[in-house]
């Protein structure tokens, strides 16, 4: 039956479902009803198919909380595109009624792109004070994604009297499952709607709730507060000040947010982006290159220890005509080493920095001096199997060229190449390792050790090693 259902899933396709009720039941008072059948988050994939007269007409049909809901599931491009074909007075009633975090980046995204589209002014009080309390807060912070909307009781009531409030405010009220208990306004603990739904009337709320609380304060960090509720497994965090007034909560839906951007910006920065947020309509030429540049000058100058070890064994491999010999031979499996090394250093970056972010807190210790000695025992392994097919491959492409399928100097050739390669990929795979742990102690992000960082400092190193083994051994054969 699971399997039935899945693949009905997986089959019906939701959007176009959608469209055809639009389409076939304009401005009908069932229309809502037939809608209401569906996601908000199909409703959003939809609505951004429809032109922006239909788009206009379908938000101001529907009840300004279902279209709430809708937008928060569009995208913060689409959205304000989308609510700016609305007449603005019902633009603002549909953010009035939007959660507030989602509110707020919905107007932070229109404050740096939109400033002539001014919409807080003209909010209600409630949603613009609720607004303002999280835009106090830097974007990178806790406070800035924690919602207002949750149950707080007091420890000194009742079940029944607890039961009463719930329900009366539950209604208003976005997040309910956990619910909050205080003591003179300070948090003291909490308890599920299932513990307070199965308990017995007279029972104090002091005597059931939980008092193992996980909590985050407004200015920590909004990735290491997220990596807080994944280690716990909250459901919701909820946020404190310095004398434990419960200030707001971040819920289950925040996290999966916070997550996908902290990742979108990683793999931005793997890149040698350092900004993850990349907006064609905000992001001009300018703004791009004022990212860009320094990352890339830094790049270059480091690029320039390779041209550096060049010329540093240019006399040597040109001091007579058996080094030339050399010296082309070994370049023409320079390509395949320094890539081979760099591809190496950027697999090994990628999971040391995927350790960092999921086990921060817990990665220290032997577990470090573990994972180096795998990352170790990894690059050995790899390079002596990388290192045996690229022998193989120097005797064979000789023996095509020459029709000779050994000799001596084509095997030290094969022999010298396939070690310097063995060498280069465990020190590539050490370095990728080791860069952004060095830089997480430093508290810098380890993001910014990019594929292009460790590539550079992995062909410096690897062309000194390979020059370095290549001439000590092999220049006397050629000699």
């Amino acid at each position: 039956m699971i399997d039935e259902k899945k693949y009905l899933s997986e089959e019906r396709d939701f959007s176009q479902e959608i469209l055809a009720l639009i389409e076939t039941h304009p401005l009908d008072k069932e229309l809502e009803t037939m809608l209401d059948e569906y996601h908000p988050y199909d409703l959003s994939q939809a609505l951004v198919k429809l032109e922006a007269g239909v788009q206009a007409t379908l938000l101001t049909h529907l009840e300004l909380d279902f279209s709430a809901e809708i937008v928060e599931h569009l995208d913060l491009e689409d959205a304000i595109t989308i609510l700016r074909v609305l007449p603005k007075e019902h633009a603002v009633k549909i953010i009035d009624r939007m959660e507030t975090d989602d509110a707020v980046d919905l107007l932070q995204y229109l404050d740096v792109g939109d400033e002539d589209y001014d919409l807080v002014s003209l909010l209600s009080p409630r949603k613009r004070a609720e607004i303002n309390k999280l835009l106090v807060y830097e974007e990178d912070e806790i406070g800035s994604a924690m919602s207002a909307s949750f149950i707080k009781i007091n420890e000194n009531m009742n079940v029944k009297e607890a039961m009463k409030k719930v329900v009366s405010i539950a209604g208003d009220t976005d997040y309910i499952p956990i619910i909050y208990v205080i003591k003179s306004n300070k948090l003291v603990g909490y308890l599920k709607l299932k513990t307070l739904i199965i308990a017995r009337a007279e029972e104090k709320i002091k005597d059931i709730m939980e008092t193992r609380i996980i909590y985050a304060h407004p200015n920590d960090d909004k990735e290491e507060s997220a990596h807080l509720m994944q280690e716990y497994g909250e459901s919701s965090l909820p946020i404190v000040d310095d004398n434990m007034h419960l200030v707001g909560i971040v819920t289950h839906d925040d996290l999966l947010d916070i997550v996908a951007s902290e990742r979108s910006e990683d793999y931005a920065r793997l890149a040698g982006l350092i900004d993850g947020d990349i907006d064609l309509e905000r992001d001009s030429v300018k703004d791009a290159v004022k990212q860009r540049l320094p990352w890339l000058t830094l790049l270059l100058v480091l690029s320039m220890g390779t041209s550096l070890i060049l010329s540093l064994f240019e006399g040597s491999m040109t001091y007579s005509a058996g080094a030339i010999i050399l010296a082309s031979r070994l370049a023409v499996y320079l390509p395949l080493i320094l890539g081979m090394a760099g591809n190496t250093g950027t697999q090994s970056l990628a999971v040391m920095i995927r350790h960092l972010s999921t086990s921060r807190g817990e990665f220290t210790g032997k577990k470090i001096i573990k994972y180096l000695a795998r990352e170790v025992g990894t690059g050995v392994v790899q390079g002596f199997l990388i290192g045996v097919m690229i022998f193989l491959i120097i005797v064979a492409t000789n023996w095509i060229a020459s029709g000779v399928l050994f000799d001596n100097r084509t095997l030290v050739t094969a022999f010298v190449t396939g070690g310097s390669v063995m060498i280069a990929l465990l020190v590539s795979t050490l370095l990728g390792a080791l860069v952004p742990f060095m830089l997480d102690k430093f508290k810098i992000d380890p993001a910014v050790a990019s594929g292009p960082f460790i590539t550079t400092v992995a062909d410096i190193i690897t062309l000194s090693l390979y020059y370095s083994i290549s001439l000590a051994i092999l220049l006397p054969l050629y000699a």
